[in-house]
C-alpha cells in the first residue's frame, strides 16, 4: 500500500478524511444552520418590548464586529429595501455624535464579552440612546438586564461566524415590533428557510462532488487568492461575508469588493495583477432580477469580465429565491458550504482560530 497523501480531490470524498480535518464539526454547524434561523425568527417573536413611554425612533445603530456584525449588514440591507428609518453599522469603540434618545443602539456580541461592544454600548447609555441586546450571554447580559434593557438570549457555545441567524434574526424581530419595517416579513422568512433546508440536501458533504458546486467551487479555489465581487447592493455585504468566511474558515487572503464602486478604482489594478500574482480567482456574487432591475449593472460585470478574463479564473454564483431576505441568506450561505470544504483541501481545521485568540489574550493584558 502507498503512503503518498490523498489527492486533494479525495479529500472531500472521504468521510474519515473530512472527520479528521474537521474535529470540532464546523460542517455539523452549517447544515444545521436552517434550524438556527427558525430558532432565531422564534426568539425574536418572544420579544415584548415596552415602547409607550419611548420617544420615535428615527435612526438604528447596530454595534458589533466580525461574526456578530455581518447579520447586521444584512439586517441593514433589509432596512434599505423596506424599512422606515436609516440604519448604521459601527463596528468600533464610539459611536457616530449623532446618536441621542432618537436612536436605536442594537449591542450585538455573541459572547457578551467583545470589549469594543460594551464599550459602545456604554457609550450608548451616556447618550440616553434606545438599546437593545442580542448576546449569548457575558458582561453584556449582565448590564443590559441592570439597566432593564431589552435582551435577545441566543443559546451559545459556537463560534460567533457560525451563529449568524441567532444574531440576526431576534434583531429583525424587534425591530418589526418597534415598526421599523413597512410590510411583513412572514412569507419572506418562509420562502427562506425553505430555501436554506434545500441548499443542505444540494450542497452537503455526502453528495459526490461531480454533483456538488460547492465542493465544485471549493477546489476551483484551491491554491488561488480568492476575489469577491458583489453584483450591487445586498450583494457587497455577502461579499465581505464570504471574505470573512474564507479568511476564518479557509484561513486565506481574499479580497472583496461591490459595483459599480470597482468599476471606479479597482479595475486598473488588474492591469499589473499577474505581476504580483498568478493565482487569482474572481467569484462574482450575482443576483437573478439585477439584469431586469438595473442593466448597467448586469453590463458593467459583463465588461469587467473581459477585461480581467486574461489575469484571473473567473466564476460565478446565483442567489436564490424571490424575496431579498432569501436571495441574500442563500448567497451569502453558500459560502459557509465552499470555505470549509476550501479548508480541508488546505488540510486545516476550519473551527481553529489561534490568531484571534492570541491578540485577546494580549489585549486583555492592558
Amino acid at each position: 500500500m502507498s503512503d503518498s497523501p490523498l489527492p486533494v480531490f479525495d479529500t472531500l470524498s472521504d468521510p474519515a478524511r473530512r472527520l479528521a480535518l474537521d474535529p470540532l464539526d464546523m460542517m455539523g454547524l452549517v447544515l444545521k444552520f436552517p434550524d438556527q434561523c427558525r430558532a432565531g425568527i422564534a426568539i425574536g417573536r418572544q420579544l415584548t418590548p415596552e415602547t409607550a413611554s419611548k420617544p420615535e425612533i428615527r435612526n438604528v445603530v447596530f454595534t458589533g464586529l466580525g461574526g456578530s456584525a455581518i447579520g447586521a449588514d444584512f439586517a441593514r440591507s433589509l432596512m434599505e429595501e423596506c424599512g422606515s428609518v436609516p440604519m448604521q453599522v459601527n463596528r468600533d469603540y464610539t459611536l457616530p455624535n449623532y446618536v441621542g434618545p432618537h436612536t436605536l443602539v442594537v449591542a450585538g456580541s455573541y459572547s457578551g464579552n467583545t470589549e469594543e461592544t460594551l464599550a459602545a454600548y456604554a457609550a450608548a447609555g451616556k447618550a440616553d440612546a434606545q438599546r437593545m441586546v442580542v448576546t449569548s450571554g457575558g458582561t453584556i447580559r449582565k448590564l443590559a438586564e441592570e439597566a432593564g434593557d431589552p435582551v435577545a438570549l441566543v443559546p451559545g457555545g459556537q463560534p460567533p461566524r457560525s451563529a449568524t441567524g441567532y444574531m440576526l434574526f431576534p434583531m429583525l424581530g424587534y425591530l418589526a415590533q418597534r415598526g421599523l419595517f413597512q410590510r411583513d416579513l412572514t412569507a419572506d422568512l418562509e420562502e427562506m428557510v425553505t430555501l436554506l433546508d434545500a441548499q443542505a440536501v444540494a450542497y452537503g458533504p455526502d453528495v459526490p462532488t461531480a454533483q456538488n458546486p460547492a465542493k465544485q467551487l471549493a477546489l476551483a479555489l484551491y491554491g488561488k487568492i480568492p476575489v469577491l465581487y458583489g453584483s450591487q447592493g445586498y450583494r457587497g455585504a455577502v461579499a465581505v461575508r464570504w471574505k470573512g468566511q474564507v479568511n476564518e474558515n479557509a484561513k486565506l487572503a481574499a479580497f472583496a469588493n461591490v459595483f459599480p464602486e470597482q468599476n471606479h478604482n479597482e479595475i486598473l489594478a488588474w492591469t499589473l495583477a499577474t505581476r504580483q500574482a498568478q493565482n487569482w480567482a474572481v467569484v462574482f456574487l450575482r443576483d437573478r432580477k439585477e439584469a431586469m432591475e438595473m442593466p448597467r449593472i448586469a453590463h458593467r460585470i459583463e465588461v469587467t469580465k473581459e477585461v480581467i478574463g486574461n489575469a484571473a479564473e473567473i466564476h460565478e454564483v446565483w442567489a436564490d429565491g424571490d424575496s431579498l431576505l432569501a436571495r441574500m441568506m442563500t448567497l451569502a450561505h453558500y459560502a459557509d458550504y465552499v470555505t470549509v470544504y476550501l479548508a480541508m483541501l488546505n488540510n486545516i481545521c476550519p473551527t481553529d482560530i489561534a490568531s484571534i485568540d492570541h491578540l485577546k489574550t494580549e489585549m486583555a493584558k492592558i
